[in-house]
């Protein structure tokens, strides 16, 4: 009697899935099949980025080759064309180093103007943006007037700023230009106080701090 019981049973469950199946069995294919497209796209979608992130890759590591060989403009081109068409974090890498090379073409205001507009952008990762301020404030040593030296270079300098100690050694220089020895030494003694001041940054320091004990000692600014 049990097996019989046991056969309706599962001719009851059979009824019901058969039931279930004519009512929703194209809706679970549907499903089905929109999970296999969705998956599959999303993989599709992952190997593209891969692909481009490879062919950037290659891109910024030709243009770096290109400058450091010398041919800056085929290289300023190169690093300029991923800051405009790049994704990820080229085009934030390439920006720096296209600010980079303008310097070293010679052309120290539009390298200035290259690093302050990389900082001034929202999406820019906090440090890359102080990394370009940095920048900026050491070429502006050479152009700009103190006042407009120690307003770009001073907000950096803060006890925990990550650049802190070259912000200091800008600061220091260009007191030391100005002929302020009282204000270069200040700069040279945070500097010196700082555990975590680099060591070449400490080695120029030292070099700093002995020209302003000669002119102590001899009593004119060089």
């Amino acid at each position: 009697m049990a097996d019989i019981f046991n056969e309706i049973d599962e001719e009851l469950r059979n009824e019901q899935i058969r039931k279930l199946w004519d009512r929703y069995g194209v809706l679970v294919l549907a499903m089905a099949v929109a999970i296999v497209v969705v998956v599959a796209g999303w993989r599709g979608y992952e190997y593209w980025r891969l692909l481009q992130s490879r062919a950037q890759g290659d891109a910024f590591a030709a243009a770096t080759r290109n400058v450091r060989a010398g041919e800056l403009d085929r290289g300023l081109d190169a690093l300029q064309g991923l800051v405009a068409t790049g994704s990820g974090g080229y085009p934030a890498l390439s920006g720096l180093r296209a600010a980079a090379t303008l310097a070293a073409k010679g052309d120290t205001a539009a390298a200035i103007k290259a690093f302050d507009a990389l900082a001034a952008k929202s999406t820019a990762e906090p440090l890359l943006a102080e990394v370009a301020r940095v920048r900026a404030a050491y070429l502006a040593l050479d152009v700009e007037e103190r006042p407009a030296v120690e307003a770009r270079a001073a907000p950096l300098a803060a006890p925990g700023k990550p650049f802190r100690h070259a912000a200091r050694e800008i600061l220091a220089l260009s007191a030391w230009k100005a002929g302020d020895i009282a204000g270069t030494t200040r700069w040279i003694e945070q500097v010196d106080a700082d555990p975590q001041t680099p060591r070449d940054l400490a080695d120029r320091i030292a070099v700093l701090s002995a020209l302003v004990r000669g002119t102590a000692a001899t009593g004119k600014a060089e």
